[in-house]
C-alpha cells in the first residue's frame, strides 16, 4: 500500500502511526482472490500473489505461490520432499542415522568455506531485484534479508532432524561445531548480497527454537552451541546496514527474551499466543522491542466470529501498540482455515486506525 514504508518506519521509531502497520503472509485462497481480484488458478500465480499483497499489507517476508499438488522435488542435501498446496515436507530423508550426517558433513564444510564473498556485481543485481519487486507491490515493504541461524538451517535446511541431532551432537560435537560455524560464515555472506536499507529496512532472522510451552534446547546447550554468539554477529552485520532485525521463531522463547534481546534483537515474531507467548507482558519486560504478529490464528482466527476477531485485533493495537512498536498480524501465517470473513474482520478493524 502507498504509505506503507512511513507507516512501518514511524511504528519502529516508537511512533504510533495513523494506523496499525499490516505485516503477514497469505497463504488463504479465498483471502489472495479478494485482494487481487484473480484466482490462484497455475497461470500467473506469482502475479496474483504480488497483487494481493500490495492491495493488503504494510509488510511481508513470504510472497511465493501455492505448489502444484503432488510436486516433488530433491535438495541439495538429497531429501525428496513431496508437496501439497501451501506446504511440504521430507517423504524421503538423504540420511537416517548419525554415521551416515557424520560421512557426509566434512564435505559440506569444505563447500560452504569455499564460498566467496557476493562480487559487487552480485549485489548490484540483487539491489535490481529488489527494486523491481518494491515497484510492483505499491510501496509495500518485503524482507529480503532473513537470515537463518546455524541451528535453524541444520535442522530445517539440511534437514538433520531432532531425532538424529542429539545422537550427532553426543557422538561427534566437535564436527557439529566445526558445521556451525561454516554455516554462520555462509549467512554472513547471504547478508552481504541481500541487506540494503534503501530497498528493504527489515531483517528477520528465522530460528525455530521452540514448541508450545517449551524451549527445543536448553539455554545452557545453546550457548554451549554459539546460538547467542550467532545471533549477535547476525545483528551486528545487519545494524551496520542499516537495518532494524526482527527475531522469528515459533513457540515459546520466553526463558530466552533477555539473551536475545543482549544479542541485539529489535523485534520479535510470530508472538504465537497458543505457544503460551503473552504479548502483554512482553511489552510490559520490554517496552522498546517492535512486536510483530500476535494474532491467535491457531484457535481465534479459524474458529472466532468476526466480532471476536474485532475485539481482539483492536485489544492488540490499542493494548500494545498504543506507542508504536508494533506490526499487527498474524501469529504464523493466514491459511486457508482462516474464513474470508474472518480476515476481513481483522483486516478492517486494523485500517480504521
Amino acid at each position: 500500500m502507498k504509505d506503507s514504508r512511513e507507516i512501518i518506519d514511524q511504528a519502529c521509531r516508537g511512533k504510533r502511526p495513523a494506523r496499525a502497520p499490516l505485516f503477514d503472509i497469505f497463504q488463504n485462497d479465498a483471502v489472495i482472490a479478494h485482494y487481487s481480484g484473480r484466482r490462484l488458478d497455475g497461470t500467473a500465480d506469482a502475479d496474483v500473489m504480488i497483487e494481493a499483497a500490495a492491495a493488503a499489507l504494510d509488510g511481508t517476508r513470504h510472497l511465493a505461490p501455492p505448489y502444484a499438488e503432488g510436486q516433488t522435488w530433491t535438495d541439495e542435501v538429497g531429501n525428496l520432499y513431496e508437496c501439497a498446496r501451501w506446504t511440504s515436507w521430507v517423504r524421503t530423508h538423504a540420511f537416517a542415522t548419525a554415521e551416515e550426517w557424520k560421512a557426509w558433513i566434512p564435505a559440506h564444510i569444505r563447500r560452504l568455506e569455499a564460498r566467496l564473498p557476493p562480487t559487487e556485481e552480485e549485489k548490484r543485481a540483487e539491489r535490481a531485484k529488489e527494486r523491481a519487486l518494491n515497484a510492483r507491490l505499491d510501496g509495500g515493504l518485503f524482507m529480503y534479508c532473513t537470515p537463518s541461524t546455524a541451528i535453524n538451517t541444520l535442522l530445517f535446511g539440511c534437514r538433520c532432524g531432532l531425532d538424529v541431532f542429539p545422537y550427532l551432537w553426543t557422538d561427534d560435537r566437535e564436527l557439529v561445531l566445526r558445521w556451525m560455524r561454516a554455516l554462520e560464515a555462509d549467512t554472513l555472506r547471504v547478508i552481504e548480497r541481500t541487506a540494503d536499507r534503501e530497498t528493504g529496512p527489515l531483517a528477520m532472522i528465522y530460528s525455530d527454537v521452540a514448541y508450545h510451552g517449551t524451549l527445543m534446547f536448553s539455554p545452557g546447550m545453546m550457548r554451549e552451541m554459539g546460538f547467542f554468539d550467532d545471533v549477535a554477529a547476525i545483528c551486528g552485520l545487519c545494524h551496520d546496514k542499516g537495518l532494524t532485525v526482527i527475531f522469528h521463531s515459533d513457540g515459546y522463547i520466553m526463558e530466552i527474551l533477555d539473551d536475545l534481546v543482549a544479542a541485539g534483537i529489535d523485534g520479535l515474531n510470530p508472538l504465537e499466543k497458543a505457544a503460551g507467548m503473552d504479548v502483554f507482558e512482553i511489552r510490559r519486560t520490554h517496552p522498546r522491542l517492535i512486536l510483530v504478529g500476535g494474532v491467535d490464528v491457531s484457535r481465534l482466527m479459524p474458529f472466532g466470529s468476526p466480532e471476536e476477531v474485532r475485539r481482539e485485533t483492536r485489544s492488540l493495537i490499542d493494548g500494545i501498540g498504543a506507542e508504536g512498536r508494533f506490526l499487527v498480524g498474524s501469529s504464523t501465517e493466514i491459511g486457508n482455515d482462516i474464513p474470508l470473513a474472518n480476515y476481513l474482520a481483522f483486516h478492517g478493524e486494523a485500517m480504521s486506525g
